[in-house]
């Protein structure tokens, strides 16, 4: 219901509908204005020139010529003498004879087709007498009964062009912009776009052309970010090496400047094997080591191996794994890897006496803490680079800010997905294994 393609439908639909209707209607009511004002007008003329005629000659003669041209007429007419006493009338007409007609002097005496049977209009003779004409209201009825047949023919038309029109609306417009939609969610994966639409020589074309373009860009600045990352990382290694190898001398000497900057190297240290690491799952030719694995044996394994770190903490681990057997094809080093990261994350955000759960189903393996969770606004950042819900933090919990990012390439380059929700009493990280075969 909120997609753009709808609610063009319905604007474009409905707004076309409500003014062909509303003109429909005022062009209905004009016509059929006009066609009993004609109607009313021809029967008074006719009335008129039978009244002149007899106003001459009021003989049995020219009254029988007057009856006989109306009987084959679509009108009738009634003869009354100068005492409204019926003289001759047309198909006998007399019979519809209305003591109103009669006190109406001169002019329409009935003009309303929807009420009556007959438009009746009453011309006087100069001697004494009147000529009443009538005309049956179907024939205004049948008419306007066809004019409502073209109206909804007409319609019906509009309603069918509008059909159409939207379909190629759709497809000349929207489906362009889908596809160009459908594109761009490959932008943020590094991939160059290639969008047919960008032959187009319209707005639309310009649109490809430009989103293109930005993909271009965006995987050179990726590519030279890579490698800056990793000339950097590669030029760092050997010093940082010597800097910790030279404090350790100083802290055997049990200098309070050798124990700080042996801590200090070691964390550097730290965070350039973590570029490091990062700079190789980014490479083009990294490539994971995938075996046949029992999922729920795995999972039991890391939790054995990582327990005591929550015994220690006083927080409990509970794992929950699957009856029946789940295999997939994952590369067991980096699996490990993603696993401990995530439940060393959790671990450092769960406080005394909480609890952490390792959950294994079918599609999904999930990690899910009491620790509160982190702000709904950090969630969509949490996989990237250098990214801390908290920059406050110090460096016990904060680490280095490139263990997540490192967990997302390793769940990436098996084809699988990982996100991060919070829950009632923490937050859950869900892996998603339905792309990892199996």
């Amino acid at each position: 219901m909120n997609k753009l393609s709808f609610k063009i439908t319905l604007f474009y639909f409905f707004g076309i509908l409500m003014i062909f209707i509303l003109s429909s209607a005022i062009i209905y009511n004009i016509l059929e204005h006009q066609q009993v004002e004609s109607e009313l007008e021809s029967l008074q003329e006719r009335g008129n020139s039978h009244r002149d005629v007899l106003s001459t000659n009021f003989d049995k003669q020219t009254v029988e010529h007057v009856v006989l041209m109306e009987e084959k007429a679509m009108t009738d007419v009634i003869i009354l003498d100068k005492n409204n006493q019926v003289v001759d009338s047309s198909n006998d007409a007399e019979r519809f004879l209305n003591s109103d007609w009669i006190q109406k002097k001169d002019g329409i005496v009935q003009g309303n087709w929807r009420e009556g049977n007959f438009l009746v209009t009453v011309s006087p003779i100069e001697d004494g007498g009147q000529i009443i004409m009538l005309e049956p209201t179907k024939y205004i009825q049948h008419l306007m009964g066809e004019l409502k047949q073209q109206v909804v023919f007409s319609l019906f038309l509009l309603v069918l062009f509008l059909l159409v029109s939207v379909y190629f609306l759709s497809y000349i417009i929207i489906k362009p912009l889908l596809s160009m939609k459908e594109a761009t969610v490959k932008l943020s994966q590094g991939e160059v776009l290639k969008i047919r639409e960008a032959e187009r020589s319209d707005e639309v074309g310009d649109l490809a052309r430009a989103i293109t373009k930005l993909s271009v860009d965006l995987r050179h600045i990726q590519n030279t970010r890579k490698q800056f990352l990793t000339s950097i990382t590669h030029e760092l290694r050997t010093p940082i090496t010597y800097i910790k190898g030279y404090a350790g001398l100083l802290k055997k000497d049990e200098s309070r400047f050798g124990d700080i900057i042996y801590e200090e190297s070691e964390r550097l240290q730290e965070l350039i094997e973590d570029l490091f690491e990062l700079a190789r799952l980014e490479e083009p030719h990294f490539q994971i080591d995938p075996q046949i694995t029992e999922m729920n044996d795995f999972l039991k394994q890391i939790s054995e191996r990582i327990i005591f770190k929550f015994e220690e903490k006083q927080v409990k681990l509970i794992l929950q794994i699957n009856k029946t057997p789940i295999y997939k094809e994952i590369d067991q080093a980096r699996f490990d890897q993603v696993l401990l990261n995530l439940l060393d994350n959790a671990l450092k955000y769960t406080h005394v006496n909480k609890r952490v759960f390792l959950k294994l189903d079918e599609n999904f393996i999930e990690v899910m803490d009491e620790g509160g969770g982190v702000d709904e606004q950090s969630l969509p950042y949490l996989f990237d680079r250098f990214y801390r819900v908290d920059s406050s933090r110090n460096r016990e919990t904060g680490g280095t800010g490139l263990g997540l990012a490192i967990t997302k390439e390793i769940v990436e380059a098996h084809k699988g997905t990982i996100v991060a929700v919070n829950v009632e009493n923490g937050l859950k990280v869900v892996i998603d294994l339905r792309g990892i075969p199996g």
